[in-house]
């Protein structure tokens, strides 16, 4: 072995090549490193120094810098919370009956009155909200109503054509303007799944994107699109355009969805990795409880979409504050923009790095890639070899049996999470919960669900916290079937408890997924798990809406039986708290499992 105190001209060659300066101290040797920065338990034991982990030790791994990328990365979940959850309010249904053709309403003053006129009744549905009684003649109608000689028998029914809504509630909503009721219900549903379409898409692409182009770069665009397309479908004058506005808007979330969630684990040490990934659902759920408070003020839907997108011009001054992640640039070769990055981390978090090259060394391993040429070599081919190559990286998460059954398992999970999280947050209609109360409490289980689970998993793991949430979560989906539709308060408790638990469930998706695969796919894998688990939430509006008009409790039993089905293949996977980040996918196939 050479002497580490005298580096070989080799060495001092490729320094040059590089355009890092030429030391003039000695480098680290693996005594001094060890010495120098004594290995962490919490990282797994390993007794070589090097690896991006070490590196970032000695810079600070959870100092200022890292709690300040914390909050203004994770600050976009707040509007990414309110976007998503924007359905409940844009597409809320007021109460409403048909409109009768030729009927004077004007010549009727107490609503009431018409209703019982021309709208037929029931005992268990009220008033009809897609039929009305054939009136040939109004005023004989009325005269007769008014003597108590009207016979129902006597009156034929039609289907309605038209409504009138009521906007004691809301002054306009997407379903009052474009009458998604009766037989348009299923295009009420299509305003959540247009959004979770995008997303699923969006998931893919910009995993995709910002593992080939950077953190930064693929937010910024990400995030300044999100603002323009939300102010523009404030401003939509028809359904299918603003269903399409929808889908590209959420396209465009997933890009700080994903990639800001990625960006904190890779600036962070493995010890706090648990802290930090379960926060990503505060600040989502901190956006869901804002949101009915200024639903509750805003009550037309264009102007609430507004309001939602220019609050979402906070996010414009990452621009200014956002930084790439110096993980993914040392793996793509760029150690010199990585090595700067490096040294603002230790300057802001008070610390004293060692050497350049010793830095970049532990930063790549024992691999030293030095080579300025490597950023021209990754952009060249064109965009058609780019693509190639983003779906070549896409066959990785499945080609190897150890990446492949954790994978597989991990996008069932993602789905199922993602499907009991939305379908119970949207689930107040069926149990006949005020909307404001329900959306409000629903984001505000968030936040004890977050610290609760954070406690647990530090002492017994990710794996057996996934399967105890999965299970109670289906308790109390399965437990809405027993209890009458009467009971709304009962059935309101369980959602909402389902709710707390499945929560966890879908925070503790993304750190567990973000553990499971190496550096080199990260992004792609949490990509492509979110992409499943849109699938789900293109799914679950459906489910809700249409199998809630059949029984009010048939979404969440189902809901209950596939949480139980996930518990079942968690006990499959490995157990990840307080392990090493891996960086390849060959250090992924020589573990069991």
């Amino acid at each position: 072995m050479e002497d580490p105190k005298n580096p070989d001209e080799k060495e001092k060659d490729r320094l040059k090549e590089a355009g890092l300066p030429e030391e003039k101290g000695p480098l680290y040797s693996k005594e001094d490193y060890m010495i120098k920065v004594p290995l962490d338990e919490k990282h797994g034991g390993q007794d070589e120094p090097g690896g991006f982990d070490e590196a970032l030790e000695l810079a600070g791994s959870w100092d200022r810098y890292q709690k300040w990328v914390f909050f203004i990365a994770y600050a976009s979940q707040i509007f990414c919370g309110m976007h998503a959850v924007s359905a409940a309010f844009l597409g809320a249904t007021p109460e409403h009956w048909c409109r009768v053709p030729g009927l004077p309403e004007e010549t009727v003053e107490d609503s009431k009155l018409l209703r019982n006129l021309t709208i037929p009744w029931s005992p268990d549905e009220g008033y009809s909200k897609c039929e009305y009684y054939d009136i040939k003649d109004y005023n004989q109608t009325l005269a007769e109503f008014k003597q108590n000689r009207l016979q129902v028998s006597d009156r034929e029914i039609h289907r309605c054509s038209s409504w009138v809504f009521d906007d004691t509630e809301f002054q306009s909503t997407l379903v009052s303007d474009f009458s998604l009721v009766c037989g348009k219900l299923w295009l009420k549903a299509a305003v959540q799944a247009s959004y979770m379409s995008g997303l699923l898409i969006g998931s893919l692409a910009m995993g995709q994107l910002s593992d080939r182009f950077g953190r930064r770069t693929i937010t910024l665009i990400s995030t300044f699109s999100a603002i323009a397309v939300g102010i523009i479908a404030s401003f939509a004058n028809s359904f299918p355009f603003f269903l399409l506005l929808r889908f590209i808007l959420a396209f465009a979330n997933a890009g700080p969805m994903v990639i800001c969630f990625v960006l904190v684990m890779e600036l962070v040490k493995p010890g706090v990795r648990t802290f930090t990934g379960m926060m990503y659902a505060f600040f989502f759920g901190s956006g869901i409880t804002i949101l009915p408070g200024i639903a509750y003020f805003i009550r037309d839907w264009r102007h609430l979409q507004l309001a939602i997108s220019l609050l979402n011009g906070i996010l414009m001054s990452y621009y200014w504050i956002l930084p790439e992640s110096p993980r993914w640039l040392a793996s793509q070769g760029r150690t010199t923009e990585a090595l700067k990055i490096m040294k603002t981390i230790a300057k802001v978090n008070r610390r004293t790095l060692p050497p350049d090259h010793t830095m970049v060394t532990l930063m790549t391993g024992s691999n030293i890639k030095l080579k300025v040429g490597d950023d021209t070599e990754k952009q060249g081919g064109g965009i058609c070899s780019g693509v190639i190559k983003m779906f070549s990286r896409q066959i990785d998460l499945i080609r190897t049996p150890v990446m492949r059954r954790r994978c597989i398992i991990g996008f069932y999970i993602w789905f199922v999470s993602a499907s009991a999280y939305y379908g119970l947050i949207f689930s107040g209609g069926n149990i006949r919960a005020n909307l404001f109360l329900m959306i409000f409490v629903s984001g505000i289980v968030e936040i004890p669900s977050v610290f609760i689970s954070i406690f647990i998993m530090n002492r017994i793991g990710r794996r057996l916290t996934m399967i105890g949430l999965f299970m109670a979560t289906s308790a109390c989906c399965l437990l809405i079937l027993a209890v009458p539709k009467e009971h709304v308060y009962v059935n309101f408790c369980l959602v909402n408890l389902g709710k707390f638990f499945t929560t966890a469930v879908f925070a503790l998706c993304f750190l567990y997924t973000s553990e499971l695969v190496p550096t080199v796919v990260r992004n792609i894998a949490v990509g492509t798990s979110s992409m499943f688990a849109r699938v789900g939430c293109i799914i679950t509006p459906f489910v809700v809406e249409l199998l809630g008009e059949i029984h009010f409790a048939l979404p969440s039993t189902l809901f209950g039986i596939l949480s139980l089905i996930a518990a079942t293949f968690t006990l499959l996977l490995p157990e990840t708290n307080n392990k090493k980040l891996m960086e390849t996918i060959e250090e992924v196939e020589e573990m069991d499992k």
